[in-house]
C-alpha cells in the first residue's frame, strides 16, 4: 500500500526505516522492484553478497537545479520482523563508513545534496555537525520530534509528519543562476477539517480491509483453544464487564451507554480490529500483541471496561481497593497524537458513574 501510494504521489526519493524489513528484505526488495520505488541508503547491505541493497543515491532535478539524495539508518534500529520470517538478510553498517565518500561525489555531479535521516533526532544533528555537505537533510520518524525546520550550521533540517497526522511544507527558494536563497513554510497538524486526497483515502480503505480479512483467516486457522487463550493478557485481570456488575449494576448501566462500552466496536468499522497500536486503547488488560495481529482479542476482554481505570479486579477483589481516575489515567489513552481535542473537565462527565 505505501509503495503504491508513494509512486501515484510522485516521490522523488526514499530511504529504509526499521518498519520496512516487517516482512524481510526479499519481499522489500521485490516491492521495490515491481513499483520502480528510488529507494536510496549508504549503510545497508545484502547479507550474502555484501552488496548495498539499494542505490546509494538518485539525482534529481528540478527547475534547473540538481539534487543528490542519499539515505542513512541507525545500526541500533530495532528492527521487527513477522513471525514467519526466518531471517533478515541485511545488514546495518555504520554510516560515517560511507556518507562521506558518497557526498563527496554527490557534490561533483549535483548542485546540492540532500540526505534522509533515520538517525533519530539528536544523532541527525550531530551528523550535520560533523559532515560538510550535507545541504539539506530529511528525518524519519523518530521518539522526539522537531516541531518545526531548523538549520546546524548550513545545513537545514526538516522533520515530516507520521501516520497522516502532521505535515511539514516547506519551499526552498533559488535564484535564476540557482543559488539557493532561503526556505519558507510551516508544519501544521492535519486535523478532520483537512479533508484526505480521495484516491489516497480509497487506498488506505481498501490496505486495511485487507489485513482484516488476512488476520480472520490466520485467527480461524487456529485451533479453538489457541482462538481464545491470550497469551498478551495478564492472568491477573478478569476482562469481564459481568463481574464487576454483581456488585456495581447502577455503574455499569452508566458504562453501557459511553464510548468506552463501544471502543472495540470502532475499531470494527474502520478495519482495524487487529492492529496492535490502536488496540492498546480499545481493549482491557491489554500488553503487547504479535506483530502479526493473529491473536484474537476475547469478547470478554474487548472494549474499554472497569479495569482499564480503575485498576485489577483481583486486587478489588482481595482488599477492597481501586484506582481513582485522574488526568494522568484519560492521557495515557487521549494523548495529544490519538485525541487532540481531549479536555479532562469537559469528557469527565460523560464516564462519570
Amino acid at each position: 500500500m505505501s509503495a503504491k501510494g508513494m509512486m501515484e504521489m510522485g516521490c522523488a526519493a526514499t530511504t529504509v526505516g526499521a518498519f520496512d524489513f516487517f516482512r524481510g528484505s526479499e519481499y522489500l526488495k521485490g516491492l521495490i522492484t515491481d513499483y520502480g520505488l528510488p529507494v536510496v541508503s549508504v549503510n545497508v547491505y545484502d547479507e550474502l553478497t555484501g552488496d548495498l541493497f539499494v542505490e546509494p543515491y538518485v539525482i534529481v532535478e528540478r527547475a534547473g537545479v540538481k539534487f543528490g539524495i542519499t539515505g542513512v539508518i541507525d545500526p541500533g534500529a530495532d528492527i521487527r520482523t513477522h513471525n514467519d520470517v526466518e531471517q533478515l538478510g541485511v545488514i546495518i553498517g555504520e554510516p560515517m563508513e560511507t556518507l562521506p565518500a558518497v557526498l563527496e561525489e554527490l557534490h561533483r555531479k549535483a548542485d546540492y545534496v540532500i540526505l534522509l535521516s533515520q538517525l533519530g533526532l539528536e544523532q541527525s544533528k550531530l551528523l550535520a555537525e560533523e559532515l560538510q555537505g550535507i545541504d539539506f537533510m530529511l528525518m524519519g520518524v523518530a521518539a522526539q520530534y522537531a516541531a518545526e525546520a531548523f538549520e546546524v550550521g548550513h545545513t537545514v533540517v526538516v522533520q515530516p509528519g507520521y501516520k497522516g497526522q502532521r505535515m511539514s511544507d516547506y519551499r526552498l527558494q533559488f535564484s535564476e543562476e540557482g543559488a539557493y536563497l532561503g526556505y519558507s513554510g510551516r508544519a501544521f497538524d492535519l486535523g478532520d477539517k483537512i479533508p484526505s486526497d480521495a484516491s489516497m483515502a480509497l487506498l488506505v480503505k481498501e490496505h486495511k480491509i485487507a489485513i482484516e480479512e488476512a488476520n480472520k483467516l490466520r485467527a480461524a486457522a487456529r485451533k479453538p483453544a489457541a482462538q481464545t487463550a491470550s497469551p498478551s493478557y495478564t492472568e491477573e485481570c478478569l476482562g469481564a464487564e459481568a463481574t464487576c456488575a454483581r456488585c456495581h449494576q447502577p455503574q455499569m448501566d452508566q458504562w453501557v451507554g459511553t464510548a468506552h462500552a463501544s471502543a472495540f466496536a470502532s475499531l470494527e468499522r474502520d478495519n482495524q480490529s487487529s492492529n496492535p497500536e490502536c488496540l492498546r486503547c480499545h481493549t482491557t488488560c491489554y500488553l503487547d500483541l504479535p506483530l502479526d495481529g493473529s491473536v484474537t482479542v476475547q469478547n470478554s476482554l474487548r472494549n474499554v471496561q472497569c479495569e482499564v481505570c480503575h485498576g485489577k479486579a483481583t486486587d478489588h477483589a482481595r482488599d477492597g481497593s481501586y484506582g481513582k481516575v485522574a488526568v494522568a489515567t484519560c492521557l495515557s489513552c487521549h494523548d495529544e497524537k490519538n485525541s487532540p481535542d481531549f479536555d479532562y473537565a469537559e469528557y469527565l462527565p460523560q464516564i462519570t458513574h
